[in-house]
């Protein structure tokens, strides 16, 4: 009888710990850290070896995040605990970032966010990185689409048309007023500036048509509009397009290259004839666009606010001036 009464005890006692776990585990389940949910994630630019995605999610008070942005690799389902970027919220919007990828190479990518108690995923995101593009010279540019254009990502750089005739180097200062010519030059004449700067273009050169390799040209101005739409119009374009990299001067301000357009400050030719000014705080692309009072359109970005300017140079004044060359797809 003892022993049975001893077992009966110890059962009671089994039962009440088991009680007081299954209520203690209830408790936690409630107050485990809530998720937010992601509502949508889509490619915001894609390049030779890189993407950026834009990711909307769901959130309330109760939330907790304790990191968060995509993970990818070769194989479906990426995880967490294979290669990922960790990205910032801003209004419930996240870019995320990933560089280093290879071109026309297939890979897999889902968002995610995680906190100490869980993880959550969001859609997977099959994607083929774009192809590079070689000018006549070899010089590889690598492209990124960017909604429905595809860009070069770097300026261009090459000497020689795409019918393989030479473009005239302007050497020096000398007599430069005189040369109403095709021309082409580097920044302060020295080609150490070819990387990553590219080439600066008269206008007879940009407006030959043999400038950008087959396949490709100099964008119109209304191209050069469709992209600052794409990125939330010209007032905030111009962050989207900076690289951030340490070639722009301080501030930079609100550079993030979620573009892929990778822009940087290769500076011009200077208001006194023969010189160059501005590396490092300014870049100014042309247009194939002579507007109707007579001005060839350009873009520029400047390194202390977030603006894609519209500017123009009449046509009289553009063999001295020497500005960066972007290509786009035909």
């Amino acid at each position: 009888m003892r022993n049975c009464k001893s077992t009966s005890k110890r059962i009671l006692v089994s039962i009440s710990i088991l009680s007081v776990i299954a209520a203690s585990c209830e408790k936690d389940s409630t107050s485990l850290l809530k998720l937010p949910t992601i509502q949508s994630s889509e490619i915001f630019s894609l390049s030779s070896n890189a993407i950026t995605i834009k990711s909307t999610f769901g959130i309330n008070s109760k939330d907790s995040i304790e990191k968060m942005g995509i993970c990818w690799g070769l194989q479906p389902k990426p995880s967490i605990y294979s290669n990922f970027t960790r990205s910032a919220l801003n209004d419930s919007i996240m870019y995320s970032r990933i560089e280093g990828l290879e071109p026309n190479t297939k890979y897999y990518a889902r968002v995610y966010a995680s906190n100490k108690d869980k993880e959550a995923y969001g859609p997977e995101i099959e994607f083929t990185t774009n192809s590079t593009v070689v000018d006549i010279e070899g010089n590889i540019y690598n492209t990124v689409t960017i909604g429905n254009q595809t860009w070069m990502v770097e300026n261009l750089k090459v000497t020689k048309y795409n019918d393989g005739s030479d473009i005239p180097f302007l050497s020096s200062n000398t007599n430069w007023p005189e040369f109403d010519s095709p021309r082409y030059s580097w920044y302060d004449y020295n080609i150490e500036n070819k990387n990553p700067y590219g080439a600066l273009y008269n206008w007879p050169a940009v407006n030959s048509g043999k400038l950008c390799p087959e396949g490709w040209h100099i964008p119109t101005d209304s191209e050069w509009s469709i992209l600052a739409n794409y990125l939330g119009g010209e007032l905030s374009a111009g962050g989207f397009l900076k690289s951030t990299s340490s070639y722009w001067a301080s501030p930079n301000y609100k550079a993030t290259n979620y573009s892929g357009f990778w822009g940087v400050p290769a500076g011009c030719s200077a208001a006194t004839v023969g010189s160059f000014d501005f590396k490092g705080i300014l870049t100014v692309w042309w247009s194939s666009t002579i507007s109707n009072s007579g001005l060839i359109i350009t873009r520029k970005i400047w390194n202390d606010n977030e603006v894609l300017y519209t500017d123009g140079i009449m046509t009289a004044g553009g063999t001295l001036n020497y500005l960066s060359v972007r290509c786009i797809k035909d």
